[in-house]
């Protein structure tokens, strides 16, 4: 396994003479699409024999942005089943068929097979092994990541992950989830399920085994806010055996946006769940998405908001009408780029028009809330007391690159 995130100066054609492999995979993110198809190159280059697999979020949601000769297969999803077979198909060089879930070149990646999700499978983490004390979520480092469950009932308008998973949460055995949690060797953990806090029943077998097995860890993960409105008896006891941050969306400061944005809360809630994580002494960290429509007024309404909920850690981006989900036919005659300009749709530029004044003051509203969130007071008091400096120093840097992305759309668009 080469991570060219974290090895960001190493050389494709290295570890191919290295390794001398005869299948090259590749994972995508959206912003990705021009990095994979630039590796699938190098890798042919070097020997156009290697056949190169494609995987990934893009790969599932837009399987044909790697329609291309260098190319050999696209899974939309993987499974145990497709991915053996194609495997076979290329160490037999078999004639190609149809397989669920792929598409091939050698087929001219057609497909009318294609309707499964991905497999829940557990990771080999020892193939990451070399990388393992480099990564870090949100300044908390070594952390790795765990899902626990795939789905979600929660069918948030902007939300592409329970479209991507399916609206019925597959929770695995938290026994299983146990077991592998014994064998991670980082001291953070990132659950990145939709929602970690959902089954009650569940969370508290959780609970009991790592209190019986004395299993000490630190955990983050995405809760709902009505996953912690109804059991918040249990809070401390998940505190104690490790729960330390929870990412919740909270999205907007009025009800009309929440409910626009299908989303099953009010501003009224989302306090009450602020403060039940701060009495249990668990991090809140909240997201927000920053409207087309808003007006100077709608951006200090957020600050004001965010300090009345006094959210420990901050995150923000513009609303993302992604075209999985129904945002994109509202907003498709106002989009800024297309869907292949893939580096634009990475949560950090404005993809919609601003309806209440030039793009270009709406980002200098987005640079002013950026500045004034990240040197508010009460999240640099807590980033102080529980991040590490070194750590800390390097999110800063994080945000100066995210200042960067909207000090060059001020000056691109005077």
């Amino acid at each position: 396994l080469v991570d060219f995130m974290v090895e960001k100066n190493a050389s494709m054609e290295k570890y191919l003479k290295e390794f001398m492999p005869d299948v090259v995979g590749v994972t995508s993110q959206c912003t990705d699409v021009d990095n994979v198809l630039q590796i699938a190159k190098i890798t042919k280059k070097f020997n156009e024999n290697i056949s190169v697999i494609v995987g990934g979020v893009q790969a599932t949601c837009f399987p044909d942005s790697f329609f291309k000769d260098e190319v050999d297969y696209i899974f939309k999803a993987t499974t145990r089943q497709n991915y053996g077979e194609v495997i076979k198909e290329i160490e037999e060089k078999a004639k190609p068929e149809l397989i669920e879930g792929v598409y091939s070149k050698s087929l001219n990646f057609q497909n009318n097979k294609t309707f499964c999700l991905n497999e829940y499978i557990v990771p080999d983490r020892t193939s990451a092994d070399k990388y393992a004390e480099d990564y870090q979520y949100i300044g908390f480092k070594p952390c790795a990541v765990l899902q626990t469950a795939q789905g979600c009932r929660n069918r948030c308008k902007f939300c592409v992950r329970w479209k991507l998973e399916g609206p019925i949460l597959n929770e695995v055995d938290i026994k299983e989830i146990v077991e592998q949690i014994k064998g991670i060797s980082q001291p953070y953990i990132m659950i990145c399920d939709n929602d970690f806090l959902i089954n009650e029943k569940r969370l508290v077998e959780f609970c009991e085994l790592l209190e019986s097995q004395n299993i000490k860890k630190k955990y983050m993960c995405y809760g709902s806010v009505n996953s912690i409105l109804e059991k918040p008896h249990l809070l401390k006891r998940l505190e104690k055996n490790g729960l330390m941050g929870v990412i919740v969306g909270f999205e907007a400061f009025d009800d009309s946006r929440l409910e626009e944005y299908n989303k099953a809360a009010t501003i009224d809630e989302n306090l009450k769940v602020a403060n039940l994580l701060h009495q249990n002494n668990i991090g809140c960290w909240g997201s927000f998405i920053l409207h087309p429509d808003w007006d100077k007024k709608d951006f200090k309404k957020l600050i004001k908001y965010v300090n009345l909920l006094k959210v420990d850690l901050i995150t923000f981006s513009p609303l993302v009408p992604h075209p999985l989900t129904p945002l994109y036919e509202e907003y498709k005659d106002r989009l800024i780029y297309t869907i292949d300009d893939y580096d634009k749709w990475s949560f950090g530029d404005v993809l919609i028009k601003s309806s209440k004044m030039p793009l270009r003051q709406y980002y200098i509203q987005v640079l002013l809330l950026a500045v004034k969130i990240n040197l508010n007071l009460h999240s640099l008091n807590y980033i102080r007391k529980n991040i590490p400096l070194r750590n800390s120093i390097k999110m800063t840097l994080g945000f100066k690159s995210l200042l960067n992305v909207y000090v060059k759309n001020i000056l691109k668009n005077r």
